[in-house]
């Protein structure tokens, strides 16, 4: 009896540690391990109550045995519940079960006192509820194997019940050969149970990771040996594939500026067995087109062998972005020439020390502006486009073509190691645009002003080479027509003065640091003083007088001219009412007028009100414009002049005979006087010069008009002009510019002759 009792726990015991081994094969299943435990504690608690228990139910032996027994066969309870819980998935806290078990244990060990009988019925009736609480939870929803298995614990249940029914200490052999059959029949079910749930298990962790590289975006590759033996759907359809035929190899699908590196990362992964690399790169696809992938490599094992884990993203768009942001960054996208950013630093390689010597032309189209205003923006962008298209068509690769701005292009001719051929290079870029440029329906033509600049003579890097090239240029700019000029250092001196002159500008007018000389007007034969032209002055303290010449322009491409004439004519007529103080003799004065006063059309009310606000006659003042105030600005410059004239003031047309337009407007300008330009008057008194003096005074006597010879310097002119007709003369012969006093000083002997009379 005992041996075969020993035999049945042993069983029971192995296939209890068989469920352990299998949790440990399967740790992510506990009820595997409970399962297994249960069966461990139950084998031992049936070895100490049943098997090895001594005959004598008194002895101190036996009540330590019986003890030990009945809490390992609680135990085992415990276990086969709590895996029959979690395996139908419901929730199982030890710390709120645990002392539930432990009062079922010292109720029975409380009756072992009394009565073991008594304590054998209520463990048996504890087992028994217990098994069949268990195939419930199995039984409710489960499959046929579970269904089985919750049989087996019923099974269990009614053998637990046998055992006080048919022995009143369960010691029955008959009860322990029915609970030997269904507890390995049990023990066996709970092992292909829990081998199916983990067989389950793993196929469905494997659907679902097959689902996710399967339909996963990112490709994925297998590497092994240098070929590809796995690519998932994405990855096929990123390099164009159907399927892998074979074992495709990997560096045919690699770009060959990339193989290189390829082999490095592969390499290195295999050397050390560990680790990941990102990388990015042009990869092919099988019919040749390039796609951009950026992937990361890592080594792992694939059949038990070393192999490479690529994971790969098509970023073939955002590249395509990328380098169309860059593109846009550098290149213009009008002409689709580089732009000043790629320029520079294109430039800024080719200065490097040891560089070959080359030419950095910059080119800017003259009176481009004009082209704009009177065509159009979208002519004047076509023939940007169609220059642009002219100067690739003209040179070779070599040779960098670049958009500076607006109207400004670049050019770098390389191999120019000295002025004449940086010259030449000029002039060539000067006759490619000689042949008109067909634009829509007109054919235009085109004027450049070229700046050049040699590397290394001209400048060490690109940003100097490139102002030496626009200084050049600005001097071109001043002569006539196309023109291409070399860069001298002097030219860089006076550019810089034009910008500090420029930058000066605006604290000399506030600080009044302009003042007025005034230039005397005389009366052709008599030779009288008639009146004076104020002519600005700007005296920079501590630097002596600036030439107008060189301040006037500025102002005007600064627009600080209009702040400037504000304050000539304030002066003037503030000195007009000086003079009428200390009681001299009333002549008018010209001021000279910039076009873009005119660009207010309140101008003419104010230059009234000032008048008036001084009290001087309007007839006492005259403004002076130029042809070229009146021709750009005319549907501004007329309205306000004929204001002035119905007011009394005086109109001078200035400069004369250096135009081309001038006979046409003196007809339409409401002007009272004509200035003959110096040009006019420095030849005299050859005949051929006197002809034309002699027409425009002609012209300008039939319409009424005063007629003043300026730059009249010797007395050969002055009887000239005289004898052709003109009213007055004006000139250093009879007197040069005066400061304000002693032009008070000629109005107080106002009514004698001119010195050189």
């Amino acid at each position: 009896m005992t041996g075969f009792l020993l035999i049945s726990t042993s069983l029971i015991a192995m296939l209890g540690v068989a469920l352990l081994v299998l949790a440990r094969l399967e740790p992510g299943h506990p009820h595997i391990s409970d399962w297994g435990w249960s069966h461990v504690t139950l084998a031992l608690g049936l070895t100490l109550g049943v098997a090895l228990a001594p005959p004598d139910l008194n002895a101190l032996r036996y009540q330590a045995q019986a003890t030990a027994a009945t809490a390992c066969i609680i135990a085992s309870l415990s276990l086969e519940l709590a895996g029959a819980a979690r395996y139908s998935g419901r929730p199982w806290r030890w710390a709120r079960n645990a002392p539930l078990f432990g009062a079922l244990l010292g109720v029975i060990l409380a009756l072992a006192l009394l009565d073991q009988r008594y304590a054998v019925v209520v463990a048996a009736l504890v087992l028994t509820g217990g098994a069949w609480l268990a195939a419930s939870w199995l039984w409710r929803g489960g499959a046929r194997s579970e269904r089985f298995v919750a049989a087996c614990f019923i099974a269990s249940g009614l053998v637990h019940l046998s055992g006080p029914v048919l022995d009143p200490l369960a010691r029955s052999i008959l009860t322990h050969i029915l609970g030997t059959y269904v507890h390995v029949a049990l023990a066996m079910a709970l092992i292909l149970l829990s081998v199916r749930r983990a067989h389950q298990a793993t196929l469905r962790v494997n659907s679902r990771l097959r689902q996710l590289y399967e339909q996963s975006m990112q490709g994925l590759v297998v590497v092994q040996d240098g070929h590809a033996v796995y690519a998932n759907p994405a990855a096929l359809q990123m390099f164009g594939l159907d399927r892998l035929e074979g074992e495709t190899a990997i560096e045919s699908v690699i770009a060959p500026r990339d193989r290189d590196g390829a082999r490095e990362r592969a390499a290195q992964l295999l050397r050390q067995r560990g680790g990941q690399i990102a990388w990015e790169g042009e990869r092919l696809r099988a019919d040749g087109t390039p796609v951009y992938v950026r992937g990361t490599s890592s080594y792992f094992e694939w059949d038990g062998a070393p192999a490479l884990l690529v994971l790969m993203l098509d970023d073939t768009e955002r590249q395509r972005a990328t380098e169309a942001l860059r593109r846009q960054a550098l290149h213009d996208e009008l002409t689709d020439l580089p732009n000043r950013h790629a320029a520079l630093a294109q430039l800024a390689e080719l200065t490097a020390p040891g560089s070959a010597g080359f030419a950095l032309l910059s080119a800017d189209l003259d009176r481009f502006q004009l082209v704009n205003e009177s065509l159009g923006h979208e002519t004047g962008d076509a023939l940007l486009q169609a220059i642009a298209a002219r100067l690739r068509a003209a040179y070779p690769a070599d040779v960098m073509l670049a958009r500076l701005g607006e109207d400004q292009f670049l050019l770098l001719q390389p191999d120019v190691d000295d002025d004449a051929a940086a010259r030449l290079a000029g002039q060539r870029l000067l006759a490619l645009m000689n042949a008109p440029f067909a634009v829509g329906h007109r054919a235009l033509y085109v004027h450049l002003s070229v700046g050049i600049a040699r590397y290394p003579a001209h400048g060490q890097g690109g940003a100097a080479l490139l102002s030496a090239a626009d200084v050049a240029m600005h001097q071109a700019k001043q002569q006539a027509g196309a023109a291409a000029v070399v860069f001298r250092p002097g030219m860089a001196a006076g550019a810089g003065g034009l910008l500090e002159i420029e930058q000066a500008l605006a604290a000399a007018i506030e600080q009044g640091e302009f003042q007025l000389d005034y230039q005397p007007k005389y009366a052709a034969g008599s030779r009288r003083l008639a009146g004076f032209e104020a002519l600005v002055r700007w005296q920079r303290p501590g630097r002596g007088r600036v030439s107008p010449a060189d301040f006037i322009p500025a102002a005007e491409r600064t627009g600080q001219i209009v702040a400037l004439g504000t304050l000539i004519l304030r002066q003037a007529v503030q000195q007009q009412r000086s003079w009428q103080q200390q009681g001299r003799v009333a002549l008018p004065v010209a001021i000279n007028v910039s076009p873009l006063q005119f660009e207010d059309v309140r101008f003419a009310d104010w230059v009234l009100a000032l008048v008036q606000a001084h009290g001087v006659d309007p007839r006492l003042v005259e403004v002076e414009i130029t042809e070229t105030a009146a021709m750009t600005h005319m549907e501004r410059v007329l309205p306000q002049l004929e204001r002035l004239r119905q007011a009394g003031l005086g109109v001078a047309f200035d400069d004369f005979g250096t135009g081309q337009s001038s006979l046409t407007l003196l007809r339409r300008l409401p002007i009272t006087t004509l200035k003959l330009d110096r040009s006019m008057i420095d030849p005299l008194p050859e005949p051929s010069a006197g002809a034309v003096v002699r027409a425009a005074c002609v012209v300008a006597e039939a319409l009424g008009l005063t007629i003043v010879a300026e730059g009249v310097e010797t007395e050969a002119q002055a009887a000239e002009v005289e004898r052709l007709g003109c009213t007055h003369l004006q000139g250093w012969l009879l007197s040069r510019p005066l400061l304000p006093d002693a032009a008070g000083a000629l109005l107080a002997r106002a009514g004698e002759p001119a010195a050189g009379a």
